[in-house]
């Protein structure tokens, strides 16, 4: 079985929100939700060390570590469906989904607040 963890920022709304959505189209629990501020967080990153400023979501799967866009497709293609259909992201030029999830994620704290 492949193991998949999912990397979030705990103290973020919009993070948080989605890790209910990530819960919801993954109904066999195959992705371990795990918050970057907890302890074993930490360890992750620290095992990765280029993963150290990241402002992102990891997901790391099967040893393969995705982040931005690229992290948000790879864990859409483990989810049940209709969620699956988030993979439909991939025409857009990964320039372009980077740029703007690198947008959405300086702002998150504004527009959706901290927990």
């Amino acid at each position: 079985m492949e193991k998949m963890v999912l990397l979030f920022d705990s103290g973020c709304k919009l993070c948080n929100s989605s890790i209910k959505f990530v819960i919801k189209g993954d109904p066999q629990q195959k992705i371990k939700q795990i918050a970057l501020q907890s302890t074993e967080g930490q360890e992750i990153v620290s095992a990765h060390p280029y993963l150290q400023d990241v402002n992102s979501i990891i997901f790391i799967a099967n040893n393969q570590v995705f982040i931005e866009s690229d992290a948000i497709l790879k864990l859409a293609q483990h989810l049940s469906f209709p969620y699956k259909l988030l993979v439909a992201g991939i025409i857009v030029p990964k320039k372009w989904r980077d740029a703007i999830y690198r947008w959405i994620a300086k702002n998150r704290y504004k527009w959706f607040g901290r927990v």
